[in-house]
């Protein structure tokens, strides 16, 4: 039973149902239908929110004519008379259907004015799902109120785009709200960044790798921050923490940060980072390389700067990238798929910080993005020659002039010197949010691919959790991880990875593994049938005797590390994103963000049924194909339509996702058919 209310709505109620006393629904059902597109825009949620915030004038008009035509003294456009008689009970006893044609625009306003008026019947309940991925850091929302795109030509029942902006605007001015986005700024993302590193513990790891040149950089983005805080009114924002979705604040099992670092504490190990540099490293001037034609000198003679693009811009400044009205056809479309698990984890943010804040040219961006989908395609012959088919897919989700191979117009040991020193940031931001949603009583397993490469995979999804160069760097995420045990199996652990187990059990992590102790180890038998060891004193975060969760372990061992060289042969081995040796950063750093989005896809979608892995993502829409139109301001990639759109429709895996920076700001948008 729903009881409306009689005061004015969010929708400007005139008083009709308060003249009639209250209206009282018994068993009301509410449907939202698409006649138009395949698109629900970035929050699906927020239209029923407008719908229910809408339901009010939708009931009072029906009434109105209803009680109309029935000769009650109410006027047909639905305003009660100052004075007469009005039946103080009317009793419908036959089920009402009501029917009404609004916009997409429409629904999205009443959801801002409902929210901005504080209207309890278009919020969602305590109850109300979030729609969060395991390891998600949640979606984030947009700076004022957003806009819905309707797929497809606008029919009659619809206004036109001008019309959504006319009736948004009136709402969001009526209700105080900011009328737009604030411009990106680049300053404020990348201090976010070493926030994140800082409260988590890991940035002295993180500035180990940078240059001189990137440390100045960060020094001056912190100070440009800091002097727009000041001088910005009310309180200066902070940098909230990570969360660790997937689990109750209560069963994290992991080191949560208590409060933001101090910007002082941030320049003083900026400082001491740039002071550690050997003396030649810290005199070298920052230069950057160009590639490819310069552009044209200003009237002054000064080059102009080629910079990456920024968020924000206007349609206008959209400078490269296919023209408007480019229609193409591409076999490959899990490229485009791996853009919104990015989207929600902040990712593509902190990489227009990282094009724009490291020098890097409008080319740069298409060649990262060509870096990403040679991750998800298929293998190349002799390790570089691709298919036309794959070439041509690359050059699409790079929105690059390409060469014959569809490698965009940047060399890869060019995007390593530009990108290079800054993509580590967003690799801890990638790390550090799989760590703490890593579930403490579910193990990690360890694959040391070379001496100095080490990778933490989550057994859970196998979400690449850390790579490092030394064993020490892999404390930290452990310890944000919940201090779970470790697995060690023999078959990951490469050649020249000497001395691991010695090097893990000085700093305390506690591991199962198939190794036989070398001389001069003190490592203990596991209970059972099989050849294993651990070392003693772990710490095991198990309520089961010590005992259980070592056989446990010891019996998985052999079949998480068939699971983890599978993901390491299809991600790494197979699918380079550059030459071997040619771009290290990059192909860390590419690795870590396709293997977490194909995780995120493979955990979203079948976790509930079976054991989830990225190659299965890898291998279930490898042959998904797409129609992409290039428009001024959107990318559409048009899905065809069958049970993989349908899967990933539901699943709310199709978001609009704004921004893209190799595509000039411009918002990739799915659709279908």
């Amino acid at each position: 039973m729903t009881t409306l209310p009689t005061e004015a709505t969010a929708d400007g109620g005139d008083g009709l149902l308060d003249a009639l006393g209250g209206c009282t629904v018994l068993g009301c059902r509410l449907r939202v239908v698409r006649t138009d597109g395949w698109s629900w825009g970035p929050d699906p949620s927020e239209l029923a929110r407008g719908a229910v915030a809408l339901l009010p004038r939708v009931l009072r008009t029906h009434l109105a004519d209803a009680l109309h035509r029935t000769g009650l003294p109410i006027a047909a456009a639905g305003v009660a008379p100052q004075s007469g008689p009005v039946p103080q009970d009317v009793e419908v006893t036959v089920p009402v259907r009501i029917r009404a044609h609004t916009s997409l625009g429409e629904l999205s306003a009443a959801a801002t004015r409902a929210q901005a008026l504080g209207d309890t019947s278009a919020s969602p309940g305590p109850g109300a799902a979030v729609p969060l991925h395991r390891g998600h850091a949640g979606r984030v929302p947009p700076d004022g109120p957003a806009h819905l795109r309707a797929a497809g030509s606008p029919t009659d029942a619809e206004p036109s785009a001008a019309a959504h902006d006319t009736v948004e605007s009136e709402v969001v001015r009526s209700s105080g709200l900011p009328m737009a986005a604030p411009p990106f700024d680049r300053d404020r993302v990348l201090v976010g960044l070493l926030h994140e590193a800082s409260a988590c513990g890991v940035l002295d790891t993180v500035l180990a790798r940078l240059g001189a040149e990137t440390l100045r950089l960060l020094l001056s983005a912190l100070d440009a921050a800091g002097r727009r805080t000041t001088s910005a009114p009310g309180p200066p924002p902070t940098a909230p923490p990570t969360p660790a979705p997937g689990a109750t604040e209560d069963a994290l099992g992991t080191v949560a940060p208590s409060a933001p670092p101090d910007p002082d504490a941030l320049t003083t190990a900026l400082l001491a980072a740039l002071r550690s540099l050997p003396s030649a490293g810290r005199d070298t001037p920052r230069t950057v390389t160009p590639t490819g034609p310069e552009p044209a000198p200003g009237a002054d003679g000064t080059p102009h700067a080629r910079t990456a693009p920024v968020p924000g811009r206007s349609r206008e400044e959209h400078h490269f990238g296919p023209a408007s009205g480019t229609i193409t056809n591409t076999d490959r479309a899990l490229p485009f798929l791996l853009l919104p698990p990015l989207h929600d984890r902040g990712y593509l943010q902190g990489l227009t910080a990282v094009l724009t804040g490291g020098g890097a040219r409008d080319a740069d961006g298409a060649a990262f993005a060509a870096c990403l989908a040679h991750k998800v395609l298929p293998p190349p012959v002799h390790g570089w020659l691709r298919a036309p088919g794959d070439a041509h897919a690359v050059a699409v989700f790079a929105g690059a002039t390409t060469t014959a191979q569809g490698t965009p117009d940047t060399s890869p040991p060019d995007l390593e010197r530009r990108l290079g020193p800054l993509l580590p940031l967003l690799d801890a931001r990638l790390g550090l949010q799989a760590a703490q949603g890593h579930t403490a009583t579910s193990p990690l397993l360890l694959h040391a691919l070379a001496a100095d490469r080490l990778l933490l995979l989550d057994l859970d999804g196998l979400y690449p959790v850390w790579e490092a160069a030394l064993p020490a760097e892999l404390l930290r995420p452990w310890e944000l991880a919940g201090r779970p045990l470790v697995l060690l199996p023999a078959r990951s652990v490469a050649s020249g990875a000497t001395g691991l187990t010695h090097a893990l059990d000085a700093l305390g992590i506690g591991f199962v593994t198939d190794l036989p102790p070398a001389r001069g180890e003190r490592l203990s038998r596991v209970p059972g049938p099989r050849r294993c060891w651990t070392n003693t004193g772990a710490r095991l975060p198990s309520r089961s005797a010590p005992d259980d969760t070592l056989v446990g372990a010891a019996r998985r061992l052999t079949y998480e590390a068939s699971r983890a060289a599978r993901f390491v042969e299809a991600l790494v081995e197979l699918r380079p994103a550059v030459r071997a040796g040619r771009a290290p950063a990059v192909e860390r750093s590419t690795t870590l963000a396709v293997g977490v989005a194909l995780a995120d896809l493979a955990w979203t979608l079948w976790s509930q049924r079976e054991a989830t892995d990225p190659v299965d993502a890898l291998d279930r829409f490898a042959d998904l194909g797409a129609r992409v139109l290039f428009h001024d301001s959107t990318v559409e990639i048009r899905l065809p339509l069958g049970a993989r759109h349908a899967d990933l429709y539901r699943h709310r895996l199709l978001a609009d996702v704004p921004d893209v920076p190799w595509f000039g700001g411009r918002t990739v948008v799915f659709t279908g058919g």
